[in-house]
């Protein structure tokens, strides 16, 4: 596979990621730690050590572990350089979708801000953001505690 290809597949590894994701970074951890592995951009140790120095990075966590993934398969591919630019396409996958869905949210908030079917679906998300992110714990700390 050519560098550009790769490049491309690890934006839009990150683009999906941000695009089905509801809840935030800890939300997004399980889907990013398949693709991660399944990919073998990281290994298992990898991933877990970075979730800890993420939690003393500021910064929101996607973003922090989309960029040194990022980092870390840009270098594999390009050396130096590709550090940078693979931060640069990680992130702005895992950040665009985001970004998109808000332009459009903010255009046609006003109008259905008081519908019934905008408010049980927004009901609905918060259980399954809770099980996303109860489904990262505990393969992280199977992981921590049994490896």
């Amino acid at each position: 596979m050519t560098i550009a290809l790769e490049f491309l597949k690890l934006f839009f590894t990150f683009f999906r990621i941000g695009a089905f994701t509801f809840g935030g970074g800890y939300a997004m951890l399980p889907l990013i730690q398949d693709a991660v592995l399944q990919n073998k951009w990281l290994s298992e140790e990898a991933i877990v050590n970075f979730i800890a120095v993420s939690e003393s990075t500021p910064g929101p966590f996607a973003i922090n572990i989309a960029t040194y993934v990022g980092m870390e398969r840009g270098r594999a591919l390009l050396d130096l350089p590709g550090g940078f630019l693979g931060a640069a396409t990680a992130t702005l996958g895992v950040v665009l979708p985001s970004f998109i869905v808000i332009l459009i949210v903010a255009r046609v908030y006003k109008k259905f801000q008081e519908s019934n079917v905008v408010k049980g679906c927004m009901t609905g998300l918060r259980p399954t953001a809770i099980g996303l992110i109860a489904g990262a714990v505990l393969t992280i700390g199977q992981t921590v505690l049994f490896p």
